[in-house]
């Protein structure tokens, strides 16, 4: 019997309001950033004289932040040398909305709270956030699906990359409002999952206040497989990664579950784990990776693990194994990963070294062996995390933070955080929710995102399918607008817009090339006659891989549209070269013929005037040739 999988799914939507969260300046993106500062960030007890684990964490990385700013998008209240302004007016009542949409009871008086997070993304080592609403509910793929709690908050800085020493980030993003919603547990596979995300993200867009685009959307899941300890894998901003990393999730909690499961089979109820400094051992190792860090003067430190040989390279599921945790806490803390014995051959670490390995941990050949390697105090910070790690396992599962890949696994990123890193954000006085804006707020309660989806269908002659799809799309309202300002056919538009994106990206065209300007280019290239319908995947092509503008490409190619008499003269041209062709098949010779003539004008004619004067030549070349035949 399969053990029951559950996923609590928290949506952080990014509200389209026209200021940052506690401060006038615009939520835009900046490509330059002419000011920087650096800051060191440390753990501070909270009210109860706790320590969070995930900021302790953060903090034995011993890295310095980077902030890089520009005044277009930031300013001293990003920078944490000015007290935040007053809470937006609009993105409270936009909070407001999403949660009496939602069904949520919306709270009398909002209370501003700072979450402690250290790990470079916050200038001042907190988020602001505030509860706005509590319980509600929408359905989902056939289900209710329950909301715990609706929160307003300001959004995180924008992570830039980090090296040896320090983090990079972007002010730019850094107190932008979000909202976000936790939803009660959801049972099912991982396809029943994503099926709620999708769901409430069409709530969302209902409402109006939804950001569109890449980035204004992330998900966060907690996952947890049989009952046992939750894992929190944050930030999959693609909706169709949902699946995956849920499902990647359930085959690596399987493959730990299973991994103590057999630990506990052979009798070992505790992993017992011994390290020791080994460079000197390994100095002349076959190892060539081990060899080039030594002699770049790093350390190898060696851990035993009771009880675990052969299982460290186990795979009970395509994908998972416990090596490849180790690898990815050694990565966490600027390792590139660890070497352990069920893998010292592929490795080149020999059998004589590996039983002086041994010999020197006087362990036995029952026991796993990881060796890690890099510089001296990434070495010394990784070991206790990799020895709590090993200690674990046959406790299946430990609690932890994960983030999404991009191909839909999750990696280690650091300990959970506690429960006591909230406290009082005492710049911010409570905000009253009164009667009047309650009472706005509730006329505004959009209608559902169904009736929205059949208002497109209907006013634009559009199928069930691309209806949905402009309204999943991040181009909904440019579909509307260019439907506006076009001749032509909705259906066209929709297409061209939500499908043809997707599908020259599966044929490896760039997805810079379809940008936003360069679809609307070419449709009103084909709207002005300019360009064929058939020819606006072709155009895009040429236009990126020339590195010019849609416009550009048509004027530098003088790219038009042949009038009928052109078309004429290229079909009676097909339909004579191919009278052999015609003679044999009949009418069935349309279909090829219709190729070779769309090959000819290489898009330059509209495809539904082709096939008319082709499909009225080719019947009147065939009955000619059945006469004299």
């Amino acid at each position: 019997m399969a053990e029951e999988l559950l996923v609590g799914l928290e949506i952080h939507q990014q509200l389209a309001i026209p200021t940052k969260l506690f401060c006038a300046c615009p939520p835009v993106k900046s490509e330059e950033f002419p000011g920087k500062f650096e800051r060191r960030l440390r753990p501070a007890q909270s009210e109860t004289g706790h320590l969070d684990p995930a900021a302790l964490f953060e903090y034995s990385k011993g890295k310095s932040d980077l902030y890089l700013w520009n005044p277009e998008s930031s300013c001293l209240v990003e920078a944490d040398e000015e007290p935040p302004h007053p809470l937006s007016a609009e993105g409270l009542e936009a909070a407001l909305l999403v949660a009496a949409t939602l069904k949520s009871n919306c709270i009398d008086e909002v209370h501003v709270m700072r979450k402690i997070v250290i790990d470079g993304s916050n200038t001042g080592g907190f988020q602001r956030t505030a509860v706005v609403g509590l319980g509600g509910s929408f359905d989902a793929d056939g289900e209710r699906v329950g909301v715990q709690s609706i929160t307003l908050e300001e959004d995180a800085a924008r992570n830039l990359g980090e090296d040896g020493g320090s983090r990079r980030f972007a002010l730019d993003r850094l107190g932008v409002a979000l909202v976000e919603i936790a939803l009660e547990p959801v049972r099912g596979d991982s396809a029943h999952v994503g099926a709620v995300a999708l769901q409430l993200g069409r709530v969302l867009r209902s409402t109006g206040k939804a950001a569109r685009g890449l980035g204004t959307i992330r998900q966060d899941m907690n996952v947890s497989l049989g009952g046992g300890r939750v894992v929190e894998v944050k930030g999959v901003q693609k909706l169709n990664l949902i699946p995956k990393v849920v499902e990647y999730e359930r085959r690596r909690q399987s493959m730990l579950r299973a991994v103590a499961a057999k630990l506990r089979a052979k009798g070992v109820r505790k992993v017992a784990c011994r390290s020791m400094d080994v460079t000197a051992t390994m100095a002349r190792t076959a190892s060539p990776v081990i060899k080039g860090l030594v002699a770049q003067g790093g350390a190898v430190r060696c851990i035993s693990a009771r009880g675990l040989a052969g299982l460290l390279g186990w795979e009970p599921e395509p994908g998972v194994r416990l090596g490849k945790e180790l690898a990815e806490v050694a990565r966490a803390g600027s390792l590139g990963g660890v070497i352990h014995s069920d893998e010292f051959e592929k490795q080149g670490v020999t059998g004589p070294e590996a039983d002086a390995l041994r010999n020197a941990m006087g362990c036995s050949v029952e026991d796993g062996l990881v060796l890690v390697a890099g510089r001296p105090d990434s070495v010394e910070r990784v070991i206790p995390v990799l020895v709590s790690r090993l200690e674990a396992a046959t406790e299946g599962v430990p609690e932890e933070t994960r983030a999404p890949t991009d191909a839909g696994e999750t990696r280690y990123m650091r300990p959970r955080p506690g429960s006591q890193r909230m406290y009082p954000e005492t710049d911010i006085p409570d905000i009253p929710v009164p009667g009047p804006l309650r009472a706005r707020v509730a006329k505004a309660v959009p209608e559902d995102w169904e009736s929205t989806v059949r208002t497109l269908e209907s006013r634009y002659s559009l199928s069930s399918d691309m209806a949905l799809k402009v309204y999943d799309s991040d181009l909904a309202a440019e579909f509307v607008r260019a439907c506006g300002k076009l001749r032509l056919e909705p259906s066209f538009v929709a297409s061209t817009l939500v499908d043809l994106p997707a599908r020259l990206t599966r044929e490896g065209v760039p997805e810079a090339w379809c940008s936003l300007p360069a679809l609307m280019a070419a449709l009103e290239a084909v709207d002005g006659g300019k360009a064929a319908k058939e020819a606006v995947p072709e155009i895009l092509r040429s236009a990126g891989e020339m590195g010019v503008s849609v416009g550009e490409l048509l004027a530098s190619t003088g790219r038009e549209v042949l009038d009928e008499a052109h078309v004429a003269a290229v079909v009676e041209a097909v339909v004579s070269r191919e009278s052999a062709l015609i003679a044999e098949r009949g009418d069935a010779a349309f279909s090829p013929l219709m190729g070779e003539v769309m090959k000819e004008l290489r898009g330059k004619a509209d495809g539904s005037l082709v096939a008319r004067m082709l499909h009225q030549k080719v019947s009147e070349a065939a009955k000619n040739a059945g006469r004299s035949g």
